[in-house]
């Protein structure tokens, strides 16, 4: 079976409040800032477990399209953090002009079953791909990715992996 993928948003999961207080109080610029210690903890913890691949579908991608140096030294400051955590990003969400949960969607579409779990602030994102729903962790964008969200999300991957094979039903 293909290893289990993460889906992962950036903004509200990984750079919440307390990032944002970490970079002012240290006056980081914006390609050295920090990213939720806390929330990497957990991701890491995640990751471990679960031995899941990670698969960038925060705007965050669009920096990709830009191909301005500064964005893309932010991009890669974030890919160097997660490499540092043991979460390195494996693959990006196409981007497709249409929402997130579609674009999310069409990755599942395209890749071999596997059993995955979308980390994101927003649920409206996910409105028109309803067949999702039951793969997000809606993460409080006050607090970023925590103890509560690992444990929803490890229940998530435990879950699919104890099925005999991922249906396609499962995937959308």
């Amino acid at each position: 079976m293909p290893r289990p993928v993460l889906f992962l948003d950036v903004d509200g999961v990984l750079c919440t409040p307390l990032s944002v207080r970490l970079d002012q109080v240290f006056r980081r610029p914006m390609d050295r800032q920090f990213f939720d210690p806390v929330a990497l903890f957990w991701l890491q913890k995640l990751v471990r477990r679960t031995g899941a691949q990670v698969v960038l579908s925060s705007s965050w991608r669009y920096a990709l399209e830009d191909g301005d140096l500064f964005t893309g030294r932010i991009l890669q400051n974030l890919y160097d953090c997660l490499a540092a955590h043991g979460a390195p990003v494996a693959g990006i969400a196409p981007i497709l002009g249409v929402s997130k949960g579609e674009e999310i969607a069409a990755w599942v579409t395209d890749h071999p079953p596997a059993p995955y779990v979308i980390l994101d602030d927003r649920a409206d994102e996910f409105a028109a791909v309803p067949a999702l729903r039951p793969h997000l962790v809606l993460v409080d964008s006050r607090r970023g990715f925590r103890r509560r969200d690992f444990r929803q999300a490890l229940a998530l991957f435990t879950t699919q992996t104890t099925k005999k094979e991922v249906q396609p039903h499962d995937r959308l």
